[in-house]
């Protein structure tokens, strides 16, 4: 296995299980994040068969208003979900009105996450990069469980916490593409960085072809900042937290029949 994608919304893309067909053929590990508890109901019994997928729980920030009712089933699949995303806060000013709502979705989720541990957790962070890291740091969550600060755009200081923190950073092309992205690449320690595509947000992934490129793409241009070695660091560290070497099945104890 030499591509993964660890932020990925798989559901959303023109055809979720062809797509999931031909990355199980290609020998891609991916993290399908949700943007809604009930999207992760749905999610996870169809994409089971994959043993190089897994489904993550979410309940996404710009939803966090609308769909707030749904953190019952946040609290209720929480526990015995290794895969928690995609979660987090947006303070953009289309998204500032929800900003009480999203904090509580948030921090109820890492409140969660600390108490059993065990987690890796795909973190949204836009205009909020501080208000993300005092709630993780509150709860202790670094220490317990792999955050990974998925397209993270905020401040040099904050990724410098970050890293302290021991939180991780998915790397997308958008990133790679804007100068501010690329300083806080540049910031990022070799062992702390993973590669995500955000599909079919950055890049209507259409197929199998589509996402090799897209991955390869990013991947390459790490290279031509970090050197070879970062792949090698970038591939152990995503088989790590995808539990590639096991078999897929235990992540999720859901019962489907509940």
């Amino acid at each position: 296995m030499e591509l993964f994608d660890l932020h990925c919304h798989l559901d959303l893309t023109p055809s979720m299980l062809d797509l999931a067909l031909e990355i199980q053929k290609a020998d891609i590990g991916v993290l399908a994040v949700t943007t809604t508890p009930k999207a992760y109901e749905k999610e996870v019994p169809m994409l089971r068969p994959f043993s190089n997928i897994r489904v993550a729980l979410g309940l996404h920030p710009h939803l966090a208003y609308e769909r707030y009712i749904e953190l019952s089933l946040i609290e209720k699949y929480i526990e015995d979900a290794k895969y928690i995303g995609e979660i987090g806060l947006d303070f953009n000013r289309q998204y500032y009105y929800s900003k009480e709502k999203q904090i509580d979705v948030f921090e109820n989720a890492i409140r969660s996450c600390s108490l059993k541990g065990g987690k890796v957790i795909s973190v949204h962070s836009v205009h909020s990069d501080r208000a993300v890291l005092d709630i993780l740091e509150k709860h202790y969550c670094t220490e317990k469980n792999k955050c990974i600060l998925h397209w993270f755009s905020g401040s040099i200081t904050q990724l410098h916490r970050a890293v302290e923190m021991g939180c991780y950073f998915s790397i997308n092309n958008e990133m790679i593409k804007s100068p501010n992205g690329r300083k806080l690449i540049a910031n990022i320690p070799l062992d702390n960085i993973l590669v995500e595509t955000d599909a079919p947000f950055i890049n209507e992934v259409k197929n199998i072809q589509c996402f090799r490129d897209e991955l390869a793409k990013i991947e390459s241009s790490l290279v031509s900042v970090f050197g070879a070695v970062v792949l090698d660091l970038i591939h152990t560290k995503s088989k790590e937290f995808l539990s590639l070497d096991q078999q897929n099945g235990l992540e999720y104890r859901m019962n489907m029949e509940s």
